[in-house]
């Protein structure tokens, strides 16, 4: 089975796919950098990989590339994404930040697209609804998963065994991940006024959605 994790660049997306990555004998690309595509891949062996919304490659390239048998759309409330986005050098790599919103925001008008969507606030939060919704998918987790043990020395290890032509084609990384376990404690931002107020033109449906539930449950596409 493939898996394949889309969501903002600073979402968290990096750290849901690490916690999918645990998986036992799994392949993972749990963070391909922004300036590439997902790559065609040919092993029959389980695979999860997460690229980033940019202006470089629509979703569709992403998919017609790596071929999932399932989609994930990871959601972040904008106003703590942005925040945690807008001082990282990178912010404007692959499109500008704002043009980078604005696609997220049709892309989660677009939700049905994916198969699940899942919020980054209750992966963080451990709600029980996580687990069942990845699982469901086919792709099966469990609470031990919320601990790192799979490190990225085993995960390059696995990906250059099976695949060491890939090396060839692109880069390797593994985002912003801090600690050894999935935690709350990078989640709230500081409100910013001026922020919500450009965040309302960019992307107002995920705002809205966030105001309205507080991302109190997981929704499903």
């Amino acid at each position: 089975m493939r898996l394949f994790v889309h969501g903002m660049q600073s979402s968290g997306a990096t750290s849901f796919t690490l916690f999918l990555a645990q998986r036992p004998d799994c392949l993972a690309l749990v963070d391909i950098l922004n300036n590439y595509a997902a790559p065609r891949v040919t092993t029959d062996r389980d695979m999860v990989a997460k690229a980033v919304v940019t202006t470089a490659y629509p979703l569709a390239v992403h998919l017609e590339r790596f071929r999932p048998d399932r989609t994930i759309l990871l959601l972040r409330n904008p106003q703590d994404n942005y925040q945690s986005l807008v001082g990282k050098p990178y912010r404007n790599h692959s499109g500008l930040i704002d043009e980078k919103f604005i696609l997220m925001d049709q892309l989660f008008a677009e939700r049905e697209r994916f198969d699940a969507v899942l919020c980054y606030e209750d992966f963080v939060a451990r709600d029980p609804a996580v687990l069942a919704t990845v699982s469901a998918l086919g792709w099966p987790v469990s609470e031990d998963y919320y601990s790192y043990t799979r490190r990225h020395d085993v995960l390059l290890h696995d990906l250059w065994t099976e695949m060491p032509d890939l090396w060839e084609r692109m880069e390797f990384a593994f985002g912003n991940v801090q600690g050894r376990e999935v935690s709350e404690r990078f989640r709230d931002k500081p409100r910013d006024p001026e922020v919500e107020a450009r965040l309302r033109r960019l992307c107002p449906r995920l705002l809205d959605f966030y105001a309205s539930s507080a991302a109190s449950g997981v929704s499903s596409a």
